[in-house]
């Protein structure tokens, strides 16, 4: 987990290495991903580098919470379900292909999704339209995002399985 000490960072320091961590992991895989030019990007030591982060996974979790927290944000937050799933799968796909962030993404499900823990949805009695929601929406964002020509296939496949569990 990053470090309290990269909070506290003066607000443009702190942006200079989230932009040299989002320009790394955009371009390399976690595994081929090197501080040296995360420092040299960020203008950091290498030691400041480890008193931020604990490794090169810890630095890409610490930029993927931020890119995740970035986008839901674009989303209005409702609370109705059903109709409006799709249009909120729609709108995060369409969020997150019009950030900067939409490369990262990529990266992410083609090379660096293993780094991330996956939430594992608690099992709750008579919950399981949302557990099935929740995992045919994120799996067709994650596939929209890997092959965004499917989109709309996509988003339409959703769709009708979504109307299917309402049944």
């Amino acid at each position: 987990m990053a470090s309290d000490v990269l909070q506290k960072l003066k607000p443009d320091k702190r942006t200079a290495i989230e932009e040299s961590l989002l320009l790394e992991f955009t371009h390399h895989p976690v595994t081929e991903a090197q501080v040296a030019r995360i420092v040299e990007g960020a203008g950091i030591s290498r030691g400041a580098f480890y008193n931020y982060f604990k490794d090169v996974p810890d630095a890409y979790r610490y930029l993927y919470q931020i890119a995740i927290q970035d986008i839901h944000q674009a989303i209005r937050q409702n609370e109705r379900r059903g109709e409006n799933l799709v249009d909120e799968a729609r709108q995060f796909i369409k969020n997150t292909q019009n950030s900067k962030y939409y490369k990262l993404f990529q990266m992410h499900y083609h090379y660096n999704e293993v780094y991330v823990t996956r939430l594992v949805a608690p099992l709750e009695p008579h919950a399981e339209i949302q557990w099935a929601e929740m995992t045919l929406i994120h799996d067709t964002i994650r596939c929209a995002l890997i092959e965004p020509g499917t989109t709309d296939a996509r988003l339409h496949q959703l769709e009708k399985v979504l109307k299917i569990l309402e049944e």
